[in-house]
């Protein structure tokens, strides 16, 4: 923490923080007592106590420092929690955002080079059944990736020749995202005002040149227009921190807002002031004071999009506001076990030493003030029996002292603890959230290649031929090198038998026959919205070494093209869970202003039977069971819940959230899963 920083603050941050303004009240005012038994002191009894008096002179300078020391280590430890709190709000709302827009730039260029969108713009743009027919495709499309509002096909002159919303009022376009998306080698990602969209002010949109496979020339344009505001509204709406004391926001390259979680307080369209390397900045919005920090996106499998950033303000008056008095928390098993601060620490050791020294002259004056009052000389007798007063009152001070310095450590303690018990909650939802989010892509992945016209004339053969077979290894393969999610994408006839895989270290599969049961299941699939998924279950379609591994494997049934109630077979799409999950899971632990992941945090996917899915723990594999608390068994959809836990003389903050689905998937298109995600952080 900038203490600097921290310092040219203090007035703001002591005025949100009640308790350390306290504190410093009180200890101010015992200071003045302090000064005032002194002062008795010395008229009273400076002839037969002026070294005492002296070292009660230098001990209350001792402790006026430690006053000083403690309130400064107060103010800046509170300001970290809430600095870490609100510097990872910003980072997991560019962050998830970012990994949903980089599965939207394998969409657009795997959807480009669909063999049905080419034959249309090649031979039928200019045919209203064909436009029917492709657009009916583009619904099918939207009906399984639901993140598109809007898809636009458009010919080398900017014609529109088939889209999805009809109430959009678009027929041609003169947009620069056209020449601009001939030019690039891959995707465009464009986020303005276009007239793709003329009665909607900006839009984001992914666009890629349609090219034909025989001679590499342009066809036309594919645009998919993703639903920007609808997916913030559910991202601000998941994490639960969009209040009137919680401000979440996206910021463009100039520090204009493009989405805000509270659009009266913090409208968008907006410039706000970016904290980019300053660890916070105080802000003034509405006559209220507000904590705001700024963080970059870490990007997401290398993709970094759009200079965007993630933003939050968090209001000071109810930043550094906890239930760090709730009684359930135990201040002196925190105290023993958890871990402290260098600054706690060394106040916790100085103000030991202030206390000793002031029973030492308190003791020294005891045995001064007896002695004196047997003593012949009757004035050092009258100042012998006047110092055991002044001495109880210095001795009242010091307990008072020791009870605000142990009252004020207890309450740091707890609220830290407090914190860590809300912020274990808050990753588990995370984590869990980013779970949902990434395998509601793979329930749509599979749908959609199963509709891929050429697997289905092949299939609708009596036997594939070496050609075929070939057609299907480019076309998973090349599927493959967009979606780097998975090991492997197979095709299976109606027997099970699998007939081509994507990746060549899984050809030797190649003619072996399914028997689990969730390729039976798939096999009576007729609806093109359904899927099925294999349980979590050691397979070796997804092996290392020979050594089979679990994951789960997303299927969608191939239909006829001629009759959809024919099922000619399946897709099965392997996940590469062990690194995909781990990944997850190390994004949602805690880290440190330096980036790292807290010592002693572990993170964990489980089913609610106590199967492990995933663990950062090494000593925690996949496919184990551990025994789970009931609290956590009882968890229903979207519920989250937290929990001391003292283990091996260490204290950790534990926190569970049950899976919550997202958008339809695991809500009402039928698959179930109940799935828990657990972040445990040492304390």
């Amino acid at each position: 923490m900038d203490n600097k920083l921290v310092k040219n603050n203090e007035k703001i941050l002591l005025r949100s923080m009640p308790t350390v303004e306290k504190c410093l009240n009180l200890l101010t005012r015992l200071d003045r007592q302090w000064t005032m038994a002194t002062l008795t002191g010395k008229i009273n009894c400076s002839r037969i106590a002026q070294t005492l008096i002296d070292f009660i002179i230098s001990t209350q300078e001792n402790f006026s420092l430690l006053k000083q020391n403690l309130v400064e280590t107060l103010v800046i430890e509170n300001t970290q929690k809430v600095v870490l709190e609100v510097s990872s709000m910003a980072q997991v709302v560019i962050d998830i955002l970012k990994r949903n827009l980089f599965e939207r730039t394998a969409d657009v260029g795997f959807l480009a080079t669909d063999d049905d969108l080419v034959r249309f713009l090649k031979n039928d743009a200019d045919n209203p059944d064909a436009v029917a027919v492709i657009e009916d495709r583009l619904l099918e499309y939207r009906n399984k990736y639901t993140v598109y509002n809007e898809i636009i096909i458009l010919d080398t002159d900017g014609k529109v020749c088939a889209h999805l919303d009809h109430s959009n009022p678009v027929t041609h376009s003169c947009d620069p995202l056209l020449a601009e998306t001939y030019e690039a080698k891959e995707y465009l990602e464009t986020y303005r005002k276009s007239d793709l969209t003329p009665e909607r002010d900006k839009v984001l949109i992914y666009s890629q040149a349609i090219n034909s496979p025989d001679s590499g020339d342009p066809l036309g344009i594919l645009c998919l227009v993703f639903d920007f505001e609808g997916e913030m509204e559910g991202i601000f709406k998941n994490l639960k921190l969009s209040s009137n004391d919680t401000i979440l926001m996206i910021l463009d390259e100039n520090g204009k807002a493009i989405a805000s979680s509270d659009m009266v307080k913090a409208p968008i369209g907006r410039p706000y002031t970016m904290t980019k390397k300053d660890e916070f900045n105080i802000v003034n919005v509405n006559d209220e004071d507000y904590m705001a920090k700024t963080v970059e996106t870490n990007g997401y499998q290398g993709f970094l999009g759009l200079t965007w950033y993630g933003h939050v303000l968090q209001r000071m008056e109810s930043a550094f506001n906890n239930d760090s008095t709730d009684c359930s928390l135990d201040a002196v098993t925190i105290r023993n076990k958890a871990i402290f601060s260098g600054r706690l620490i060394t106040v916790e050791e100085a103000s030991k030493n202030v206390l000793s020294d002031l029973e030492l002259v308190v003791q020294n004056g005891e045995i001064m003030a007896a002695k004196k009052c047997i003593a012949p000389n009757l004035t050092e007798q009258m100042e012998g029996r006047a110092l055991p007063s002044i001495l109880n009152e210095i001795k009242k001070i010091g307990d008072q002292v020791q009870h605000v310095f142990q009252s004020s450590t207890d309450g740091l303690l707890k609220l830290t603890t407090s914190s860590r018990l809300y912020e274990v909650q808050f990753l588990a939802q995370l984590s869990i959230d980013i779970m949902d989010r990434n395998l509601y892509e793979r329930a749509n992945d599979c749908r959609w290649w199963a509709l891929t016209s050429d697997f289905r004339r092949i299939l609708e053969q009596p036997q594939a031929n070496d050609s075929d077979r070939n057609s299907m290894h480019n076309i998973l393969h090349y599927i493959n090198s967009l979606y780097t999610v998975y090991t492997n994408l197979f095709i299976y006839d109606h027997t099970g038998k699998i007939l081509a895989c994507s990746n060549p270290e899984e050809f030797r599969h190649e003619g072996q026959t399914l028997n689990g049961q969730y390729a039976t299941d798939t096999l009576k699939i007729k609806d093109s919205q359904k899927y099925c998924v294999s349980s979590f279950d050691s397979t070796e379609l997804y092996a290392k070494k020979s050594i089979s591994r679990h994951s789960y494997i997303y299927n969608a049934s191939i239909t006829s093209l001629k009759d959809s109630n024919l099922v000619l077979g399946g897709i099965g799409i392997v996940f590469d869970s062990e690194p995909e999950f781990l990944s997850m899971l190390n994004d949602a632990l805690p880290r440190n202003s330096q980036g790292e992941i807290l010592n002693g945090s572990e993170g964990m996917f489980v089913e609610t039977s106590g199967k492990i899915i995933s663990s950062t723990n090494p000593d925690h594999n996949p496919g184990q069971s551990i025994s789970l608390p009931q609290e956590f068994r009882q968890l229903s959809s979207g519920q989250l819940t937290s929990y001391l836990l003292e283990e091996n003389d260490k204290l950790f903050a534990v926190g569970c959230a049950h899976s919550a689905g997202y958008r339809e998937y695991k809500k009402d298109d039928g698959y179930t899963n109940n799935l828990l995600s657990i972040i445990k952080v040492r304390i």
